[in-house]
């Protein structure tokens, strides 16, 4: 029998079934669509090459300082550093220093935020890339005191210049400066968002570059001996040299830095090289990583049922085998005939796949955390196309070649000995269906036990206790034009007048400003230095640092432990709040209220006038390291975060303050004002996404499995019909049989409930860095997962055996 013969021979039968054709199909097109989709978004993640030339060769340089080792184990570079690396590593082709801030564009009457990148003229060197339209800047014009220029991006040049073709040598304001268009790069050109360390941003899709202007080190940057670590520094080997290469070469240079440094700034130097794929997914490898392996989980769960249910149709029609075998057919050809009709099944599965997922790829990308979606829009392309044919062949193999195997083992004469209506099961086939049906639950308790670990981890995250009140608070983010605000006071007298005026509106209770949102933005960091410490300034103690106004705290409620809070009668003091956590380190068992210190090499003094309770205010998951709170007259940004104490809705809020600093200044603006407890669950936006994810495996995983152990169950009822028929006859009650058919069906179940357990406790230690406050051994969730498997296959048995009692003893024994 030829090819076309087998095909439509098989599509007849399937015809015949609609129900078992329909429901193997249904699960192999969502089985094989999820795991193309996860497998996609996995791929391009961590092992697709970025898309730049020769990307392989792009590594990132960070500078480690054995004296911060504790608290900062690796930084940012020194602007110094950087330009010594520049000028004297051998092994680097092109290097840029770069870094990303909010600017305002001018764009009519009401200017809009834009991430912007500065970056050095060796960007583009070192990413190989070139305009679409105009030129790029090069080194003659990230000098001090050039002309401004400006290369916009696609997107920016998209939406906001209409994509006008003339649009090099226009000008445009950004942050209140006049800068020239000299470029556009083209569609293909895609920069990733900058890791928080470098950026100060917290992961958001807005942080993504849309345009870039030159950096100039201006000389008294150069002239530091340390200076601050702000950039991050991406450099293109040459070719031939390794990662290793010019890592030892890098930490030689750093050497040399360390020798010729100052005594009151000595300091052991030394580097961190790495590819700059792997810093852009940072740690969030393992969660992809098991996100795959869960829906390869629910795959092999489907594939699986397919197999019980195509391994019960096999036994169905085995002596149709035993009768071809008795004629001379060769295994071969039996072989071909127990295939026949998973082979369309699986074909149809793969292009229904492939359907599914190059629709999910870009719903999931929209619910991808920011910090991994690096690449653009995502698309199905030949390697997840290839990924849906290899589970397909999978699924053919597990779902169909297995029942094939066990009928081509049956006697062609004991088959045909018999009558196929009282024919038993083989033993063999049985300890199949029982194995299948034991691997399914083990992969959904294994699954359903880490999604309800990570669950967990999440709600106790989200009800950790963060130290302040974020009911009714919302935060809105200001930005000022640099040039319209070029010293200290203008800028404090620009928040003051707008906090006066924010505590005006109906229904706001309080009001403050704090140099970043809390929970979004934190990045300055210094040293104190307590009066007659004479260390050199590396080896002093690091803290945060934050300017706040009166009212931030009160507004935030964060406790006062000692002392008073900031008052506008302090106004051109020095004075400065510090957290409980910094006046136990700084005067373990004393008061800190009255003592003072330095900030770095500052020579001010600033006196503690109140101790604020330790809180939750950088990240949810850690306790804040040691803050120092600094009034707004001290040192007050071009941005910063109001935040406000409210009844009012976050949209009337919103147009309130939007309507107010146009009033006061209409080239500043309120980029953002969201409440802060949004703000606070999508901090969380990561562990959510991997939780929802594994929910939802985990969910299909357990039905799937459900509905197997079902069919199972129901086609041994169907084959002890007879043996039920008699029991009954003799006098069986109706409990005797339902505890019969559930002690022989739970088998399995038990069996797969345990292995599942063991399964998820040998990934525990895996499991742990993604856990907050929550042992990956968790007895309550432990118990959860095997009751909710247990509870399911008492269910999926409990139908059968049932509908098993029902059976009329005098229809059977007239039957037999």
């Amino acid at each position: 029998m030829n090819l076309f013969a087998e095909l439509r021979l098989s599509l007849r039968q399937l015809r015949q079934s609609p129900a078992f054709a329909l429901t193997t199909l249904l699960i192999l097109a969502v089985g094989i669509g999820a795991t193309t989709a996860i497998f996609t978004l996995v791929y391009d993640v961590l092992l697709k090459p970025l898309p730049y030339p020769d990307s392989g060769r792009l590594v990132v340089i960070e500078e480690r300082v054995a004296e911060w080792q504790d608290q900062y184990p690796t930084l940012p570079v020194s602007a110094n550093h950087f330009e010594f690396w520049r000028r004297n590593a051998h092994s680097i082709e092109s290097m840029a220093a770069m870094d990303v801030a909010n600017w305002l564009l001018g764009t009519g009457n009401q200017p809009m935020q834009v991430p912007v990148l500065r970056s050095t003229a060796g960007l583009f060197p070192t990413l190989k890339a070139a305009p679409a339209l105009g030129r790029i800047f090069t080194e003659a014009d990230d000098q001090p005191g050039r002309e401004r220029v400006i290369v916009l991006l696609d997107s920016l040049w998209r939406h906001q210049f209409n994509a006008d073709p003339h649009v090099v040598g226009r000008t445009v304001q950004l942050n209140g400066y006049t800068y020239q268009v000299i470029g556009v790069m083209p569609a293909s050109f895609h920069l990733p968002m900058l890791p928080d360390a470098f950026s100060g941003l917290r992961a958001s899709r807005d942080a993504v570059p849309e345009a870039i202007v030159p950096m100039a080190f201006g000389k008294e940057t150069l002239a530091e001996s340390m200076g601050e670590f702000n950039y991050l520094s991406l450099a293109r080997l040459k070719m031939g040299v390794s990662v290793a290469q010019m890592h030892g070469e890098i930490d030689a240079l750093e050497h040399r830095i360390s020798a010729s440094l100052p005594a009151d700034s000595s300091a052991v130097l030394s580097s961190s090289v790495m590819p700059f794929q792997t810093l852009l997914v940072g740690d969030n490898r393992k969660p992809m990583l098991i996100l795959l392996c869960a829906v390869a989980g629910l795959l092999l769960v489907g594939c699986a049922n397919i197999a019980n249910l195509m391994l019960a149709r096999a036994i169905g029609r085995r002596r149709e085998l035993a009768i071809a075998a008795a004629l001379g057919a060769s295994r071969r050809s039996l072989l071909v005939t127990a295939l026949r009709e998973i082979v369309p099944l699986a074909v149809g599965g793969c292009l229904f796949g492939l359907l599914l997922a190059s629709w999910m790829i870009p719903f999931l990308q929209h619910y991808l955390p920011p910090a991994l979606d690096f690449r653009g829009p995502l698309h199905l392309d030949w390697v997840g196309a290839g990924c849906a044919v290899a589970a397909a062949l999978l699924a053919m193999l597990l779902a169909g070649a297995i029942p094939a195997w066990i009928g081509m083992r049956q006697s062609p004469q004991q088959m045909l000995r018999s009558e196929s209506r009282s024919t038993s099961e083989s033993r063999s086939s049985k300890r199949m269906r029982a194995a299948l049906v034991a691997a399914e639950v083990a992969v959904s308790v294994a699954l359903v036990l880490v999604a309800g670990l990570l669950t967990a981890s999440l709600v106790r995250l989200m009800h950790v206790d963060r130290g302040f009140q974020s009911n009714r608070v919302f935060a809105a983010k200001i930005r000022l034009p640099r040039n319209g605000y070029p010293t200290l006071a203008t800028r404090t007298a620009f928040y003051r007048q707008l906090l006066a005026r924010a505590r005006q509106l109906p229904g706001v209770e309080a009001a403050g400003i704090v140099s970043g949102v809390p929970l979004e933005e934190d990045d300055w960091g210094d040293m104190v230095r307590l009066p007659g410490d004479t260390r050199p300034f590396t080896q002093l103690p690091t803290q945060h640092f934050r300017w706040i106004s009166p009212g931030y705290a009160e507004t935030m409620r964060l406790p006062l432990s000692a002392g008073r809070m900031l008052s506008e009668s302090d106004e051109g003091k020095n004075v400065a709040l510090v957290s409980e956590r910094t006046a136990r380190t700084f005067w373990p068992g004393q008061s800190a209220i009255g003592r003072q210190f330095h900030r770095g090499d500052d020579p001010e003094l600033y006196t503690v006038i109140g101790v604020l309770r330790n809180a939750h205010t950088v990240t949810l998951s850690k306790p804040d390291p040691m803050l120092v709170y600094m009034p707004y007259w001290y040192r007050a940004n071009t941005s910063g975060g109001l935040i406000v104490r409210t009844a009012l809705p976050s949209s009337a809020l919103a147009a309130s303050l939007r309507h107010i600093v146009t009033e006061m200044d209409g080239s500043s603006v309120v980029a953002e004002v969201r409440p802060l407890s949004g703000i606070a669950v999508d901090s969380a936006g990561a562990a959510r996404f991997e939780m929802d994810l594994l929910i939802v495996f985990a969910i299909a995983a357990s039905l799937l499995a459900a509905l197997g152990i079902y069919g199972v169950v129901s086609y041994s009822v169907a084959q002890r019909e007879r043996e039920i028929g008699l029991r009954v006859a003799v006098g069986a009650q109706m409990r005797d049989i339902v505890a019969l058919i559930l002690q022989q069906s739970m088998r399995p179940v038990l069996m797969g409930t345990l292995a599942g357990v063991a399964i998820a406790f040998a990934c525990g230690r895996l499991l742990t860095s993604l856990l907050y406050n929550t042992s990956p051994y968790s007895l309550p969730v432990t118990l959860v997962a095997i009751t909710a498997s247990l509870v399911l296959g008492v269910v999926a048995c409990g139908v059968p055996a049932w509908r098993a009692v029902a059976v009329d003893p005098v229809r059977v024994l007239r039957e037999q």
